[in-house]
């Protein structure tokens, strides 16, 4: 019985003091902005905790430094080009998957430029799928995939033993022996 009269005094005079707005009581918390005061007009002291609402960044996700993402760009055009040309070589070499009579085929004044096409095919879908496709973005593909066609020679020439693993040894021998 006297720890449910102590209980209780200790309750009320707890309720009292939140009543009052006094010390040592937890009163109600607030987030947002705060309620609007009229000029002139004082408020009274409370135990209402009033909490900042944080600023939220303007930053979209993906939106990196320009400098990165113009050299992620170019990679992604080489590499497209590279792929293009693997491609190409092997659907339309002589050993190939399709193997076309270049002299009755139709098709025929447009199998040379195939690894372009295939090329900026692949360019053109990572630039969609990492969103490079802002103008300065794409003109750095388009500067990956033109360094790929006119440096592949001296690509060959540097790293053969990349070129036979994804062509083919006769195509690395011919390609040098072009140069």
């Amino acid at each position: 019985m006297a720890t449910s009269k102590i209980q209780r005094t200790g309750f009320e005079d707890r309720l009292s003091r939140i009543k009052k707005g006094g010390d040592n009581t937890m009163g109600e918390v607030h987030i947002g902005p705060r309620d609007e005061v009229r000029a002139g007009q004082k408020r009274k002291p409370g135990t209402t905790v009033r909490l900042k609402k944080k600023k939220q960044s303007k930053k979209e996700i993906g939106r990196a430094s320009g400098v990165s993402l113009l050299i992620l760009a170019f990679l992604f055009g080489a590499l497209s080009m590279f792929v293009g040309q693997a491609a190409s070589y092997h659907l339309f070499a002589e050993t190939g998957l399709i193997q076309l009579d270049l002299s009755a085929t139709p098709a025929a004044p447009y199998v040379p430029v195939a690894h372009i096409v295939i090329g900026g095919f692949f360019a053109v879908l990572f630039a969609w799928t990492f969103q490079l496709m802002g103008v300065v973005r794409l003109a750095a593909i388009a500067a990956g995939l033109f360094v790929m066609v006119q440096y592949q020679p001296v690509l060959i020439k540097s790293v053969p033993g990349v070129y036979a693993a994804f062509f083919s040894d006769e195509f690395v021998e011919s390609q040098l022996g072009k140069a």
